[in-house]
């Protein structure tokens, strides 16, 4: 997971993250296993102001945690030495024994998350290794973003990355 710590807030380091998400990791939830199609970064530190990355306000996530906003989930970003904290916003999966997409933030979330009996399971959604054929990336900027993107220098950059994972 040290692949998670984010040190030069670079587009490129962001890029480099997504690739192995993309390529070598998988979600395995107690039904089916999803493979990352397309995700968003969100970081914000004292040299890298990103206004559209949630607050910290009622919980703290380490970097490698799930963490529930009002968009969806993501995998929480943490760096104690940089004061930086962020995520990694799931906006489509792939359902690998159904051959479908799975698209839309909360859709994801929904469908990672859901069918877990609340009174005799613990949910059991976690990233695994698994291997795929490497992808090409398409790189660009975030969408569906809220007024607190306006102004927004992180909002330039290219930290949505997506793949087909049919190729």
């Amino acid at each position: 997971m040290d692949f998670l710590n984010i040190v030069t807030e670079t587009e490129e380091e962001f890029e480099t993250i997504a690739s192995m998400l993309f390529d070598n990791f998988a979600i395995q939830t107690n039904k089916t296993m999803y493979r990352f199609v397309e995700i968003e970064f969100y970081w914000n530190s004292p040299n890298h102001i990103d206004n559209s990355t949630y607050q910290r306000k009622h919980v703290d996530p380490k970097a490698g945690d799930w963490f529930f906003h009002y968009s969806g989930v993501d995998i929480a970003l943490k760096n104690e030495q940089t004061g930086g904290y962020g995520g990694i916003l799931i906006r489509s999966i792939y359902d690998i024994n159904e051959n479908k997409i799975i698209k839309g933030p909360l859709v994801c979330a929904m469908k990672l998350f859901s069918g877990t009996n609340a009174f005799t399971e613990t949910i059991k959604t976690k990233v695994v290794s698994h291997t795929f054929e490497k992808s090409a990336i398409l790189k660009s900027k975030r969408i569906g973003l809220g007024l607190n993107a306006k102004d927004n220098e992180a909002d330039k950059l290219n930290y949505r990355f997506v793949i087909d994972p049919k190729k």
